[in-house]
């Protein structure tokens, strides 16, 4: 990276976005910049190499040639004062806001998924932004009557991945490669969530239970487990509950 700026690699940072009448928080590492950093880098690469996006490049106008130019992003390093450590927030925000000011980034599926966007983030009749994310999402879990097979055994269910799409009245999954939806979830009076080993049997793992389904979601640590199951709560308690 081109700048001599360092920002620590254990600081959990809170990116408040906003999106017309929209505003929503994302919780990010700074590994999180890097490997989204990584990711635009080898996009543009990998762009100019391809025989037709060379020959998009030769004919677009110049300003749009330099709409291209990736900003820097700072190296990790220790913590410091609490003085540099705002700088940092800083350099990161103004990182970002580069990012979306160039077409040829904004709508690349790896800065939708890190400021944690999709086809519905921004529909007035769904509600909220609400909270939404790539997630594992455990096979089974509906309460059929009569079916004795839960999911709960490991021979009956299977992991997958999923974009998760969380509102105010309910939430639901869809498929990362077609953006097909594949389930709703009604939050009902039998509303409830739960995290840990015990009442998921995952590691990580967020348990959303509602009269028609027990869902078992898994993260990728303990602070993004709690941080999920704060958020998923806090929407269902909100106006859509009623």
């Amino acid at each position: 990276y081109t700048s001599g700026s360092k920002v620590g690699t254990c600081t959990l940072y809170s990116v408040r976005l906003t999106h017309g009448d929209f505003t929503w928080t994302t919780k990010k590492k700074f590994r999180h910049f890097q490997e989204l950093h990584r990711d635009l880098l080898r996009h543009k690469v990998l762009m100019s190499l391809l025989p037709l996006a060379r020959f998009a490049v030769a004919y677009s106008p110049a300003q749009d040639a330099a709409n291209r130019e990736m900003p820097s992003l700072p190296r990790a390093g220790p913590e410091g004062s609490t003085r540099h450590a705002a700088s940092k927030q800083k350099y990161l925000e103004n990182y970002l806001n580069r990012l979306l000011t160039m077409s040829f980034y904004r709508n690349y599926h790896a800065l939708t998924e890190f400021l944690e966007v999709s086809q519905l983030s921004f529909i007035p009749d769904l509600g909220c932004k609400g909270l939404e994310g790539t997630i594992r999402k455990r096979s089974g879990g509906h309460r059929v009557p009569g079916l004795t097979c839960c999911g709960r055994d490991q021979v009956c269910y299977r992991w997958s991945k999923r974009w998760l799409v969380v509102k105010d009245s309910f939430l639901l999954y869809m498929c990362l490669e077609t953006g097909a939806i594949s389930f709703v979830q009604l939050f009902d009076p039998g509303f409830e969530v739960q995290v840990g080993k015990r009442s998921t049997e995952a590691r990580y793992g967020v348990r959303i239970d509602t009269s028609h389904r027990s869902l078992i979601l898994k993260c990728s640590s303990y602070r993004q487990a709690r941080w999920w199951a704060q958020e998923i709560t806090e929407l269902a308690r909100g106006p859509g509950r009623d």
